[in-house]
């Protein structure tokens, strides 16, 4: 069982925002939807939730074709970015209202309240108005009041775009440890890279309306599809016409690194206990090597130093597109 997309395409005018998308999102994983601004992943994610829909292809929802079935039948809980709360109702009121128009009794509402306060680490402000708490707590109520209905899906919208690094951090690590307390299948979306290495258990790529790959955080940053997830998900150089991870460079100041490219260290940048190190090449290429201020030290590397250059073993090497003309 699990969120299977088929063939799912969506124009805004001119403009493809989904083309021909087919993807299988895991049962009970928490699923990232990576990408650029533009690129999809909140297209895609609201046609899921039925808040958008589709102009061709189909949705199935825990084995429930849900391509024609209206947002409230589709038993999933959304969480958007700016929170969308009542203003007016207290915390508790906000998290009770789904339940409440479900008519369900008073003491299963009340219940059901104080379990998911208590789960969100929001009971001692349960009558407070939303104005009253900080980002992250209106964003932890608003999580709560999308589990309140207990739904098979948990979709979250770029949830922690409107906050500052430090809490974005404490809210990931936060979401990935509730995940795996209530155990629903979770959906977001995001545009950072860090946070779904972090937190997913899979990772979609979307750019420009097409998947370009999916896999665990491991899979795809050890073993990118091609030149683009490759440097979307990390900092990326190039040596000998393919892309590599700067610290994936092995760098030597005698030629005794087997096919080495032969270059010198134009520019040594000291941050922290790393030295960034640009290389000019014989072939004319500027590479940019990673390495440890201990190891730079132990080699001698300078400013002016010559230098040779391989792929470390085991490194992730994808041969660079040439541009079209």
């Amino acid at each position: 069982m699990s969120i299977d997309v088929h063939h799912v395409t969506k124009r805004f005018g001119d403009f493809v925002a989904l083309d021909d998308v087919t993807v299988s999102l895991p049962t009970g994983q928490l699923t990232a939807l990576l990408g650029p601004s533009g690129g999809g992943k909140s297209t895609l994610l609201r046609i899921i939730a039925g808040l958008d829909t589709a102009d061709s292809g189909t949705i199935s929802i825990e084995g429930t074709d849900a391509t024609r079935l209206p947002a409230q039948k589709r038993n999933v809980g959304f969480v958007f970015q700016h929170y969308a709360v009542f203003k007016h109702m207290t915390v508790a009121k906000n998290v009770a209202f789904g339940l409440e128009i479900r008519r369900r009794p008073k003491a299963e509402v009340v219940a059901r309240v104080d379990e998911l306060l208590k789960l969100v680490h929001l009971s001692q402000f349960a009558h407070r108005l939303p104005s009253q708490l900080s980002g992250g707590q209106r964003q932890r109520m608003a999580l709560a009041r999308a589990l309140a209905v207990e739904p098979s899906v948990l979709l979250l919208d770029e949830p922690f775009g409107a906050l500052d690094a430090k809490v974005r951090k404490e809210l990931r690590e936060w979401l990935r440890r509730l995940h795996d307390e209530v155990n629903v299948t979770t959906v977001f979306v995001t545009h950072d890279q860090e946070e779904a290495l972090e937190v997913a258990d899979e990772i979609v790529v979307i750019n420009e309306g097409r998947v370009e790959q999916v896999g665990t955080p491991d899979q795809l940053y050890d073993e990118p599809a091609n030149d683009f997830v490759m440097s979307f998900l990390g900092d990326v150089t190039s040596l000998g016409g393919s892309s590599l991870r700067p610290h994936d460079i092995e760098i030597s100041t005698s030629p005794v690194l087997a096919g080495g490219v032969e270059g010198e260290v134009s520019r040594l940048l000291r941050i922290g206990f790393e030295v960034r190190a640009n290389v000019l090449t014989i072939d004319g290429e500027e590479v940019t090597v990673v390495l440890t201020r201990a190891h730079a030290r132990a080699i001698g590397v300078e400013e002016g130093s010559t230098v040779w250059l391989t792929p470390a073993v085991g490194a992730a090497v994808v041969p660079r597109m040439k541009a079209v003309v």
